[in-house]
């Protein structure tokens, strides 16, 4: 009688042991997976920003402020903090070459923040770098 008690007990501590390790994978993959998801969200959201930025550039090159204010808050006037927290100091807009073939304008926006789930802290952004010709009529 003792002999198959002790073994139910054994069993007991056996399974709890394994869904405690099974349990933590799962977490680890399901956070894993959020945060990957996330992060592209993230990168793509600004990524589209960007390239406004510089679509409204190429047009308008002259309008660096428009240009910042398009990164930020997807049309040309606006105030505070735009989308995901992004600032004016995080987005730079700039034209080279100006009236020559190579007239271009750049829209870099850096260090742009977003929190990882896992290991549970604020990361920040690489640069996003567009490019493009400015219209010339």
């Amino acid at each position: 009688m003792q002999n198959s008690q002790s073994r139910r007990q054994r069993q007991r501590g056996a399974t709890a042991l394994e869904a405690s390790l099974t349990l933590t994978v799962f977490l680890l993959t399901i956070f894993t997976l959020f945060d990957l998801g996330y992060v592209m969200y993230v990168h793509q959201t600004i990524a589209e920003r960007a390239r406004a930025a510089a679509r409204y550039g190429s047009l308008n090159p002259t309008d660096t402020t428009g240009m910042r204010n398009m990164a930020l808050y997807y049309q040309t006037t606006g105030s505070g903090a735009g989308v995901l927290g992004l600032t004016t100091s995080n987005v730079l807009a700039v034209r080279s070459g100006a009236n020559t073939a190579a007239d271009r304008v750049t829209v870099t926006i850096t260090n742009y923040p977003f929190f990882a789930v896992w290991p549970g802290r604020s990361k920040t952004g690489l640069p996003i770098v567009v490019a493009m010709p400015v219209e010339n009529n």
